[in-house]
């Protein structure tokens, strides 16, 4: 059999058809729809990235992202807020104040013993005492404290005082006349560092004074 297209038989020889280029209307339309899909995916994000600033507050959005009033959250000091149903579901309840001003804390209002597994509720003194300051008796009690059986206390950022394991937090964004808690980004709590009982530092021996 030869190589050239002559030398094909019959039965080999492509339909007509099949050399007809495509259709300048189906070109266009396959163009356009690509370019409606693309523009809807546009708009799609954009209104993702909108969502925090055209939701009145309170509300939960897509994105797992609670959009919450500054003005009715609470100053630093004073007692902090529990958000949960109908907002969000009770297992993801959370507690919010201001340890700072201008700064937001926002720390699960549930704790996990990593030892026993028990789940216990947290809940907060009132008022609230600021970052870094501890209130008398703070130890026992605690800015924010789980209920038995856990019975452990936490400091106002949900650092561990008395427990093993700090509260999980929510990663916070500030604007103008709002507050954004992105409950997708748990930031989970830390272990505590235990301090030792004896002085890792030889004591001190007294210098004998000397002798005339």
């Amino acid at each position: 059999m030869g190589t050239r297209y002559g030398d094909q038989p019959p039965e080999a020889w492509a339909e007509p058809e099949s050399l007809d280029p495509t259709p300048t209307w189906k070109q266009f339309l396959l163009v356009g729809a690509l370019l409606a899909l693309m523009l809807a995916l546009m708009a799609g994000v954009a209104l993702l990235a909108l969502a925090t600033e055209l939701a009145t507050p309170p509300a939960l959005v897509p994105g797992d992202r609670l959009v919450l009033a500054r003005k009715d959250l609470p100053a630093v000091g004073r007692s902090a807020v529990r958000f949960a149903p109908p907002l969000v579901a009770d297992a993801r309840g959370l507690w919010i104040h201001q340890p700072e001003a201008g700064e937001y804390a926002a720390v699960s209002a549930w704790w996990t013993d990593p030892d026993t597994g028990d789940r216990c509720r947290v809940e907060a003194s009132d008022p609230m005492p600021p970052a870094g300051v501890l209130v008398l008796g703070a130890v026992r009690q605690g800015p924010f404290f789980a209920a038995p059986p856990c019975a452990v206390t936490f400091s106002p950022l949900g650092d561990p005082l008395s427990a093993p394991r700090g509260l999980d937090r929510y990663l916070v964004s500030v604007s103008d006349d709002r507050v954004v808690v992105n409950l997708s980004r748990v930031i989970r709590g830390a272990g505590s560092t235990p301090q030792p009982r004896v002085s890792p530092l030889p004591a001190a021996t007294p210098t004998p004074a000397p002798t005339r």
